[in-house]
């Protein structure tokens, strides 16, 4: 980096329910983590490097990062050839949760505070970057790495901040396997398709996040486990659930935690439990299965 670096920040994301379903109208509810991605743009000649993610990437490589990094340039009026790019990421890559968002608005926000672009501006270009990785995107990941808390998402009114009782922290859980989001909206559409019952369960999902809304605004957190714990029966009835997110789910209540779901596309990635006062122990059983897990505060 040199000294004219300058710093944008995308939240990570977990979806606490109604994923997949939010791509049918129905809505979903989701928070930004803590951790996330951090950018710094600095004069170059189109170095991106991101060493938690094993990249180290040259404007011109045959790469969807720098392509997605490409375009969110040109909306911004900058030639992504004349920027260097150091990227701390804190969340893992393709484990759904919301990496290439987080990305996106990081670098968004890092060359905006270089050109004076706008916020309306860098969502624009986030949602350019967005369109590379996951082909029509609902535009959930991206409203939460940009505004963080936690909210309600729908495709016809976007973004709105959702009130809670009081935060709530979560494990989650990292599976290990990695997944192709786009890969797996298209497995469900045909699912969906081929199979017309399935849409109930999209429908279902739908239902159990407007119940989850109601629960964090009451803090009902017995409510909010359950809710979990139907999400992912539905999850796994379309097909997105794996043996590996399956085991976590079940180490999870096993410690104690009064609901665990997959989160994100599924197909791989991550799980989320919400365990009061036996976190720990949902951490230490996830670790007896070789998996690392780690805790999030959300809607603080």
């Amino acid at each position: 980096m040199t000294e004219d670096a300058t710093t944008g920040f995308g939240h990570g994301k977990v979806i606490l329910l109604g994923e997949h379903a939010v791509v049918y109208g129905q809505p979903a509810v989701a928070a930004g983590m803590q951790v996330g991605v951090r950018a710094h743009a600095s004069t170059g000649t189109g170095c991106v490097r991101a060493p938690a993610w094993q990249l180290d990437l040259q404007v011109g490589d045959d790469s969807p990062v720098i392509a997605a990094i490409d375009r969110l340039c040109q909306r911004l009026g900058v030639a992504s050839r004349d920027l260097d790019l150091w990227l701390e990421a804190e969340v893992p890559a393709r484990a759904g949760l919301g990496s290439s968002a987080a990305m996106a608005v990081a670098v968004a926000r890092a060359v905006a505070a270089r050109t004076g672009a706008g916020e309306e501006d860098v969502l624009a270009a986030v949602a350019a970057a967005e369109a590379v990785f996951h082909k029509t995107p609902s535009g959930i990941d991206a409203a939460v790495a940009s505004r963080g808390g936690v909210g309600r998402f729908d495709r016809e009114a976007g973004w709105q901040a959702t009130p809670i009782r009081q935060p709530i922290e979560l494990c989650v859980g990292l599976s290990g396997q990695t997944r192709q989001t786009s890969d797996l909206v298209s497995a469900v559409a045909d699912l969906c398709e081929r199979t017309p019952v399935a849409r109930r369960l999209i429908d279902a999902l739908g239902d159990l996040a407007r119940a989850g809304m109601e629960a964090l605004a009451s803090g009902d957190r017995e409510s909010l486990g359950h809710q979990f714990n139907m999400a992912h029966g539905l999850l796994s009835g379309l097909g997105v659930s794996t043996p590996e997110l399956d085991a976590l789910v079940r180490a999870a209540r096993a410690a104690g935690a009064l609901g665990a779901k997959l989160t994100g596309a599924g197909g791989g990635g991550a799980v989320i439990a919400l365990a009061p006062d036996r976190a720990e122990d949902v951490l230490k059983r996830w670790r007896s299965l070789g998996c690392y897990g780690f805790l999030t505060l959300v809607g603080k």
